[in-house]
């Protein structure tokens, strides 16, 4: 049996259902219609690719939507494309007022409230965990590290959950800034906080490693740990 990721790309075993079978209760059914509210109110932002001479980080950062339940979340994100098909030498790319399509270099998901940008008076005083995933990975477990961290971090799960700000998908297989990899970034505040920080770090590695079946895998690459106050650019 093929080995099984937690993946939304039907390339790599996903579609959603996971093997899981579906569940005919009414009372089940009915109950899941009823909006299940998450910790924080969250907002997806894109940074989009900007051509020679645009304007800085902040001029490409745009807010899409926001979402505060378990059901708006999965609509959203169903919608969204997993990191494995950046492999495909494809690029996630949104239709704009005018009819053209602009590539995006980034895919974010930060508390409301809270702007993607190291400048904000949380994130200022804070930093993040970023790792770098090359192809040679394979496209089912990239998903699979992406998917356990965001449904981590949207859950409330990861703890200590009041540290975290947002994650970021980054694409750095194609674009001006070419690094042959996907970048994976979790956000925090509270940099100075080590105790909290170091807890947060090992808790970040060991959700990533779960697997389907509720065992520990291979963990992503060790993560490197940047502090904001020491950073100019994104």
């Amino acid at each position: 049996m093929a080995q099984q990721f937690l993946s939304f790309n039907q390339a790599h075993g996903g579609g959603g259902s996971l093997g899981i079978e579906e569940e005919n209760d009414e009372a089940m059914i009915e109950a899941l219609q009823e909006p299940m509210k998450l910790r924080d109110n969250w907002v997806l932002w894109e940074q989009v690719v900007q051509e020679k001479g645009g304007g800085g980080y902040a001029d490409a950062t745009k807010k899409v939507t926001s979402f505060n339940t378990v059901q708006d979340f999965f609509a959203i994100w169903n919608g969204i494309p997993q990191p494995s098909e950046l492999l495909e030498s494809k690029r996630i790319m949104r239709e704009q007022r005018n009819g053209q399509s602009v590539a995006i270099d980034a895919i974010m998901i930060f508390k409301d409230g809270i702007t993607p940008e190291w400048e904000h008076e949380k994130n200022a005083c804070g930093g993040h965990f970023q790792i770098q995933l090359k192809p040679s990975v394979g496209g089912g477990q990239i998903d699979e590290y992406w998917n356990n961290l965001v449904l981590a971090v949207v859950g409330g799960t990861l703890e200590p959950a009041e540290l975290i700000t947002g994650i970021r998908l980054v694409d750095k297989l194609s674009g001006p800034k070419v690094a042959n990899a996907i970048r994976i970034e979790l956000w925090f505040t509270k940099f100075g906080d080590t105790g909290a920080v170091n807890t947060l770090r090992k808790n970040f590695e060991r959700t990533m490693s779960v697997k389907v079946d509720g065992s520990i895998g291979p963990g992503p690459p060790k993560p490197d740990t940047k502090p904001h106050s020491s950073l100019s650019k994104h």
